[in-house]
């Protein structure tokens, strides 16, 4: 008797990875994952919103590994999302990392850090804001 590969299709959950073979020949998709008990097997997880801190440290470590490089060169090698940064993080950053970013002789904008950022401490610390203030009351209507 020869030995044959066989195929089968099945399920992967996309919460906890587990696959199985479903049981019978039902042709439903099965309603929750047998592993993790998730109703979202099937659905990918929402990814969390990148915050400042998270942003910054990621291009600070990308271009502490080489330097200087592109946006897109970043990116890639970070595995951002945001095809293009934003601008009040980036000039945050100038100020925050000494971040600077510098045309070619192509016109190509390269990033890199200032000379100063490589001797200065590896966590600046972070910005303070002045949420004390009060805010100013709506006006008063005419009719009271």
């Amino acid at each position: 008797m020869a030995k044959v590969p066989i195929t089968v299709m099945g399920y992967r959950c996309d919460r906890c990875e587990h696959e199985w073979i479903p049981r019978g020949e039902s042709e439903d998709e099965p309603r929750v994952c047998p592993k993790c008990k998730s109703p979202y097997w099937n659905r990918p997880r929402k990814s969390t919103p990148l915050t400042y801190e998270r942003f910054s440290g990621i291009v600070r470590d990308a271009l502490r590994a080489k330097s200087p490089m592109t946006w897109t060169e970043i990116r890639t090698t970070a595995k951002l999302p945001q095809a293009f940064p934003n601008n009040v993080w980036v000039h945050r950053m100038e100020a925050d990392i000494g971040l600077v970013r510098e045309r070619d002789t192509n016109g190509i904008i390269q990033w890199r850090l200032s000379d100063m950022e490589a001797v200065s401490e590896p966590n600046p610390p972070a910005r303070v804001t002045n949420r004390s203030r009060k805010r100013p009351t709506p006006k008063q209507g005419t009719l009271e």
